[in-house]
């Protein structure tokens, strides 16, 4: 219903934020979290990153996923975009946009050809905008990745940075928590959104059978 309408994407965004960085990035790669971490908005959702931090690029995919944290988005994105700038000492400005216009061309790459994002958080922004038709474009190609099916289908996470702190996270999705009254057997995945623009937003996987299904569900009031 409505596939085509344009839609405030909220952190469903962070699907194609995390393909985009892994097309630029090793997992296993070192991270030192910086003050783009301040440019999240005082609501954000959060995975409680601090300057000076240190995880690896797959510890921030389970900061992004799981508990939905903005301040690992922006991580991610200076990260990735000082690497497709070819210059670490680029500003954090000049970082976002090379990340967001490369986050632009993926959606493009996926089929996801009637969205322009603006943030690699999905937090509403003026210009920023998605159809429920992209969004189930940018799923299939987010479960074309081993390593991203694992991190949306896992209940909770538990890390040990690199600077030592240790942490956990729990899926914000409640397809997948057997203790949820939502919970389905079949669910896979994949990721939660919820802004003012966009309302609850849930773009889902499930296996049922060899078939694999995908449903988005945008704006609503739930």
């Amino acid at each position: 219903k409505e596939s085509d309408q344009k839609i405030a994407p909220a952190s469903t965004t962070k699907m194609l934020t995390a393909l985009t960085a892994l097309d630029y990035c090793d997992q296993e790669e070192e991270v030192l979290v910086g003050e783009e971490v301040y440019r999240i908005a005082a609501d954000a959702s959060r995975a409680w990153l601090n300057p000076g931090a240190r995880l690896t690029v797959r510890q921030l995919l389970d900061a992004l996923l799981l508990p939905s944290g903005n301040d690992a988005a922006y991580t991610l994105a200076v990260f990735t975009g000082r690497k497709i700038c070819g210059d670490d000492a680029v500003s954090i400005d000049e970082a976002l946009s090379a990340f967001v216009s490369a986050m632009n061309e993926k959606a493009d790459d996926l089929g996801a050809s009637d969205s322009l994002f603006a943030t690699p958080d999905g937090y509403d922004a003026e210009g920023q905008y998605s159809t429920a038709y992209d969004l189930a474009c940018i799923a299939r190609g987010f479960l074309k990745s081993d390593l991203l099916s694992e991190i949306a289908h896992s209940r909770s996470i538990s890390d040990t940075w690199l600077s030592g702190r240790e942490v956990t996270y729990h899926n914000t999705n409640e397809l997948i928590d057997p203790e949820s009254e939502y919970f389905y057997e079949y669910a896979t995945g994949l990721k939660t959104g919820k802004s003012e623009a966009a309302g609850s937003c849930l773009v889902s996987s499930a296996q049922i059978g060899k078939k694999r299904y995908l449903c988005v569900v945008m704006g609503s009031t739930e």
